[in-house]
């Protein structure tokens, strides 16, 4: 992916509307999107800019909620995922 779309999708990933997405995913995004792949970041590109709300994205990236076979088995929710568990047993 050029460098031009990885910047609009760093900036969509800190500007999402609400702000517990805005730091989850915008820390995420500054800290993987360059070492992601093509598919990676498509994958990425349709998770956060997809049809789910934010809300239900926050939610299946916390835990809270059983995520959708599509957005469970997309390769960047999966990179989200393991970011989130990472920082949440760092806490711990």
């Amino acid at each position: 992916m050029r460098i031009r779309s990885r910047a609009r999708l760093l900036y969509q990933s800190k500007k999402r509307g609400i702000l517990e997405n805005d730091i989850l995913i915008g820390a995420f995004a500054e800290r993987n999107l360059s070492k992601m792949n093509q598919e990676q970041l498509e994958s990425y590109d349709k998770l956060i800019n997809g049809e789910h709300m934010e809300w239900d994205l926050f939610y299946f990236m916390s835990g809270k909620k059983e995520p959708p076979a599509d957005v469970a088995n997309s390769s960047a929710f999966k990179l989200i995922k393991a970011f989130v568990d990472e920082r949440q047993f760092a806490k711990k």
